[in-house]
């Protein structure tokens, strides 16, 4: 069991591990905020070919995305899985390296995400610090934006 949970440790450290972010077609450094101040929530376009709104957590160690985006992009899961906590106590998800991931046009590729559809109803996932930490960021709430560089 011990071992079990040290070999998904070390997956995931894989899996997170920081590469270089691409900048592709002039991206925006400030990225629109949609919310209320308590939540924030991006635009994301994960593959190039699918785009939805994602909560903005940077919290979240890993990124998430639903179920239904998955197959939407036509993309499957690994049989790695990490136990998550979530708000609803911990859970296990399957892990998935997403070949890209864009928010405004600041694009991050093989970002470490996991699958799971616990997310709030209308989302269609969370963007988390695996893509986040590829860049230095900051949330400004009064100017509703996010800072991407």
């Amino acid at each position: 069991m011990v071992r079990r949970l040290l070999r998904a440790a070390a997956a995931v450290l894989l899996l997170v591990a920081p590469a270089a972010a691409e900048w592709v077609n002039a991206p925006r450094t400030e990225v629109p905020l949609e919310g209320d101040g308590t939540t924030w929530i991006v635009r994301a376009t994960v593959n190039g070919r699918a785009s939805g709104r994602f909560l903005l957590d940077t919290g979240a160690s890993l990124c998430v995305v639903t179920p239904t985006l998955l197959e939407r992009i036509g993309l499957h899961a690994s049989d790695e899985s990490v136990a998550l906590q979530t708000a609803n106590g911990v859970v296990t998800a399957p892990l998935v390296r997403l070949a890209d991931l864009a928010v405004s046009g600041n694009r991050a590729g093989g970002v470490a995400a996991v699958v799971y559809g616990g997310v709030p109803a209308g989302l269609d996932g969370i963007v988390g610090l695996s893509f986040l930490n590829r860049f230095s960021y900051s949330v400004d709430p009064q100017r509703r934006v996010l800072r991407l560089r």
